[in-house]
């Protein structure tokens, strides 16, 4: 049995989340006990969304993982798996270009004629 992963709450709201899994060419909601085919063929993606304000976490796909992770053959529970654990691990990578931004004004709407110079 797999372990539950306890999702954490909408970063905006504090909502409750939600996840789906699709069929990554169709786009059609998939079953997370759908079972893989024989040929290995099929390709899924999921996401974590808020239930409340519509949020929605990182896009993660079969396609994706087997190119630029090497993991390959991933059933849509597995790609669902995946897709809750980076939207709990979110964090603030880019937390310092924010910083960065904010410090010339231009996190401002609207922005100011001195921070679009500066920004150019």
């Amino acid at each position: 049995m797999t372990e539950q992963i306890k999702l954490a709450p909408c970063p905006f709201c504090e909502g409750p989340p939600c996840i789906d899994g699709f069929d990554f060419i169709t786009g059609k909601p998939v079953a997370d006990d759908r079972p893989q085919s024989q040929d290995s063929d099929e390709y899924y993606s999921a996401h974590v969304w808020c239930h409340d304000c519509g949020a929605r976490g990182p896009g993660i796909d079969s396609c994706t993982l087997g190119t630029f992770e090497h993991r390959f053959g991933l059933t849509v529970f597995e790609v669902m798996q995946i897709a809750a654990e980076r939207w709990n691990h979110r964090h603030a990578n880019a937390r310092p270009i924010y910083d960065s931004g904010d410090a010339r004004g231009l996190n401002l709407f609207p922005r100011c004629k001195q921070a679009e110079e500066a920004a150019a």
